[in-house]
């Protein structure tokens, strides 16, 4: 499976990066506008804040997530990566731009909140169907040797495209007034990620992938091909002329191996970036004390080096492994997050090192990390198996986040927040200790031990069957 030949594998990455940029330029656009446009769709004399339904309504679009993973994750693995690739970025397009010209609360009362709600489901059910579908094409498209160099344009594009949302906020609060702002600015915000959503399904369609499903691909394996792989493959029924396609439950559960290992590892990929990006700002300005203007300044800058660093992580991985490159980032997370955070401060020659080093280190864990989830699956259930392992890490843990943050600062311990993010490392670092290494051979395609050996204190466990 992957794409035809005559397209270059560059254009693919490229392609799948550009998609995370929409995707998380539009999922951070509401987070960070909600503040303008909250008393436009709820009602003010409510027993809660306008801003806090508002909130309420962003949490709607984590719990649709799983669903878009395992349903749209499952399409991915039955009609092809590219039908799945096009569909999640016009439905996280056309969510943007319904919430740009949604009436308010004033022109059709209720109505308003539950098409907001019904636009931020549709987001949600397109953010949780992107990430396996992008992962599970970009990952069969590009040579094995180079899978973690590529497939880090997935972590690339999530960095740019908060960053962008952030400068769209930091421009239009620079050119508008507050009045404005909540009159009309936020409307340009949400028109402007439809308007850059279409443009990235214009270039996603120039490809013109065709890739079979995993199904049809099937079909294609010699007689010759080992009898796990063909026995594994979907089977097409007697006297009939298509393919039946396994059911979602009896794949899942064939994956569970797979799906515990993503868990393991990928709960503190995902809190570590809400952690460090999402929340870092709120962190400075309400519990260090600085001032806002240069809290977000410092997560502009934060941003520039997360979008830059993760291809050079992948090359490490695709070169040591993923397993020691990936190991001794989330050992060292664990260990250093709670004293760097501690010792922040107001002023930015301090705070800005400590969070830079933090940052480096998550790069080094995000760069192989869309690798070393797909080669948990095999091809044909490798959709399905990465929208229900990451999906469910998302909402559970990631979508959660920020909520126990300010939980824990509202008891007055802010830092058990981040000892419950080293918490997340360090069940990493044990599961990476844990599991097999899948990155290959440099030689070969062939999944194995890495040419150069990971460090003694990361040792290779024997190789296990999936």
């Amino acid at each position: 499976m992957g794409v035809p030949a005559g397209v270059p594998r560059g254009r693919v990455t490229v392609a799948v990066g550009v998609g995370q940029v929409i995707e998380w330029f539009d999922w951070t656009l509401y987070a960070s506008f909600a503040v303008f446009f909250a008393d436009s769709f709820f009602p003010a004399d409510h027993g809660t804040t306008a801003l806090l339904s508002a909130f309420a309504v962003y949490a709607v679009g984590f719990l649709f997530r799983p669903l878009g993973g395992v349903v749209l994750g499952h399409c991915a693995d039955r009609i092809g990566r590219s039908a799945v690739f096009n569909l999640t970025i016009l439905m996280m397009a056309g969510g943007s731009l319904a919430i740009a010209v949604l009436p308010t609360y004033e022109q059709i009362g209720t109505a308003a909140p539950v098409l907001l709600v019904l636009a931020r489901a549709v987001q949600g059910l397109s953010a949780g169907g992107e990430m396996p579908a992008a992962t599970a094409l970009v990952t069969e498209a590009v040579p094995a040797e180079r899978r973690a160099f590529h497939s880090s344009s997935i972590f690339v594009g999530t960095g740019i495209g908060v960053l962008l949302a952030s400068a769209l906020g930091w421009f239009l609060t620079l050119a508008l007034t507050q009045t404005q702002m909540t009159d009309f600015g936020w409307r340009i915000a949400f028109g402007a990620g439809a308007l850059i959503g279409c443009t990235g399904f214009v270039l996603r369609r120039s490809l013109r992938l065709s890739e079979p499903s995993a199904a049809a691909a099937a079909e294609l394996l010699p007689p010759t091909a080992p009898r796990k792989a063909r026995d594994a493959a979907p089977r097409k029924p007697r006297g009939r002329g298509r393919v039946r396609p396994s059911g979602i439950v009896r794949t899942a559960r064939a994956q569970y191996r797979g799906v515990l290992r993503v868990v393991g590892f990928g709960i503190a990929a995902t809190v570590g970036f809400y952690t460090l990006t999402v929340y870092m700002p709120t962190y400075l300005t309400r519990e260090v004390g600085m001032r806002p203007s240069t809290a977000f300044m410092i997560n502009c800058i934060v941003l520039v080096f997360y979008s830059i660093l993760p291809p050079f992580a992948g090359l490490a991985a695709d070169r040591l492994g993923r397993r020691p490159v990936m190991g001794w980032s989330a050992l060292a997370l664990a260990v250093v997050l709670v004293p760097s955070v501690a010792l922040m401060s107001r002023d930015v020659g301090v705070t800005l090192p400590l969070l830079l080093g933090s940052i480096v280190l998550l790069t080094a864990f995000h760069g192989p990390f869309p690798a070393l989830m797909s080669e948990q699956f095999p091809a044909e259930a490798r959709g399905l198996g990465v929208g229900i392992a990451y999906s469910l890490v998302t909402a559970l843990f990631g979508g959660t986040a920020t909520y126990l943050a300010v939980w824990f600062s509202a008891l007055g311990h802010p830092l058990w927040f981040f000892a419950y993010v080293s918490a997340t490392f360090a069940l990493a670092a044990v599961t990476l200790h844990a599991i097999p290494e899948s990155a290959p051979r440099r030689t070969g395609g062939e999944a194995g031990p890495p040419a150069v050996s990971p460090p003694s204190a990361l040792p290779n466990p024997p190789t296990d069957e999936r």
